[in-house]
């Protein structure tokens, strides 16, 4: 189904009938941020709500990864490149392309190889791997085979949507969602993909955070760094998420949710996606996301110079309201 250009889909009666129309039987909702900001902890949590499922893995990635399904369909911004990794990647990419190989057989082999399945933290196999067979994988990209020279946008939405609902195993349910960080960079385009899709963004004080990334493979390796690099990835979630309707997503503080204003930001939370107060859902809330299990702080003796940091961390937010883009300060 192509919505017509121009429609905006901001109902959850809208949302549904699209949903239905699309061959499948929930809501995409994507949860996202910087990375580091509990993004996978809200996945967490809303997955033991009997109308939520949260894909396994949490973040399927062939999404929005490079030369992933959006990359496929609305190509890659350059601005999305924040480190020279990043810009190599694209380099090695467009090698691939010039020694014949088309995106569509690129997307098709990184399906088949790191995002069917790599070697998780744990030493287990990770990736949808864990949710689908090989058999559905490769029904689903038929699929999207046959359809794609017909209508691209249309082959890709049900590629999403089968794969989506392979992980249901028959179960109807009213959301299904993924965690990956870089959703809500790609809200625009996710939106293109998938109108009426809903997001959660979420937000975690950016000193935090820059510690937090500086230990991880994927980010930068110091936490002065990390900390322009969370700037850098807070402004172009801002700027996607102004493109979609403002009904369609919410900005969410790791620290009300688990510290500040629990009961508040757990109900905002629940309105937002219309879901009934549940007994499972409360008690994994109450159990897991407490205070004692959040990291807070620990920049300040986790970094060299926890002044310099500090100070540099203030400029940061008087830049980011100078935008428009207002992070407050809690502690």
């Amino acid at each position: 189904m192509n919505v017509p250009q121009g429609q905006v889909i901001v109902t959850y009666e809208q949302i549904k009938a699209y949903a239905k129309k699309m061959s499948g039987d929930f809501i995409p909702v994507f949860s996202g941020g910087t990375g580091r900001s509990g993004t996978t902890v809200i996945a967490n949590a809303l997955h033991r709500h009997p109308d939520f499922h949260s894909s396994m893995p949490r973040e399927i990635r062939y999404l929005t990864d490079r030369a992933g399904l959006l990359d496929l369909n609305f190509g890659r911004p350059l601005a999305f490149e924040s480190t020279a990794k990043e810009l190599r990647n694209r380099l090695l990419l467009n090698i691939y392309l010039l020694f014949g190989k088309s995106k569509k057989e690129i997307f098709k082999e990184r399906m088949h190889q790191q995002w069917w399945s790599q070697m998780g933290k744990s030493g287990n196999p990770r990736g949808l791997v864990q949710a689908i067979s090989l058999d559905q994988l490769d029904v689903a990209l038929d699929n999207f085979d046959r359809m794609s020279s017909k209508d691209f946008l249309t082959a890709s939405q049900n590629l999403f949507f089968d794969l989506s609902r392979a992980q249901l195993k028959g179960k109807t349910l009213r959301y299904f969602a993924d965690s990956t960080p870089l959703n809500i960079q790609s809200a625009d385009r996710i939106s293109a993909l998938l109108p009426g899709s809903l997001f959660i963004n979420m937000v975690r004080d950016g000193r935090d955070v820059a510690l937090s990334v500086s230990k991880e493979k994927w980010g930068p390796n110091t936490p002065e760094a990390a900390l322009d690099w969370w700037k850098g990835r807070i402004e172009k979630s801002f700027l996607a998420l102004k493109k979609i309707p403002q009904e369609n997503h919410i900005t969410i503080r790791l620290e009300d949710l688990i510290v500040r204003d629990r009961e508040a930001t757990y109900a905002k939370v629940l309105d937002f996606l219309q879901l009934p107060e549940n007994e499972k859902l409360r008690k994994y809330y109450e159990e897991f996301l407490t205070q004692e299990k959040m990291s807070q702080g620990n920049w300040k003796t986790g970094v060299k110079n926890p002044t310099a940091f500090h100070r540099r961390y203030v400029k940061i937010l008087d830049e980011l309201l100078a935008q428009g883009i207002e992070i407050k300060q809690y502690y």
